[in-house]
């Protein structure tokens, strides 16, 4: 039990909790490590309230919002790239399918 202790310790530094809010408005607390993957993170979120019928399946993407401002959080991004911080709220989207031509 102590180990398990020491590495939250020792990560406690490394990590955030923040809000994902769905399209709908639906929002939950989570805790990410910074160094994390946005698509990682934004895959945590989405099984979450998938699980909780708050979104149905799809392609979504996060975006950061501070200040009123939305910025998009890019899936190959590390959250720590934007600088969040515990308290912060991150918006769950839909992600744009991507059209050739």
């Amino acid at each position: 039990m102590s180990s398990l202790t020491q590495h939250e310790e020792h990560h406690h530094d490394h990590d955030v909790e923040v809000t994902v809010r769905t399209p709908a408005g639906a929002s939950h607390p989570f805790r990410f490590e910074l160094n994390e993957l946005a698509a990682r993170a934004a895959a945590t979120a989405i099984g979450y309230f998938i699980k909780k019928n708050e979104i149905g399946p799809g392609d979504y993407a996060l975006e950061l919002i501070r200040d009123g401002q939305p910025t998009p959080i890019a899936d190959t991004s590390r959250l720590g790239d934007y600088g969040l911080r515990d308290g912060d709220q991150l918006h769950l989207i839909t992600a744009k399918p991507q059209v050739d031509g």
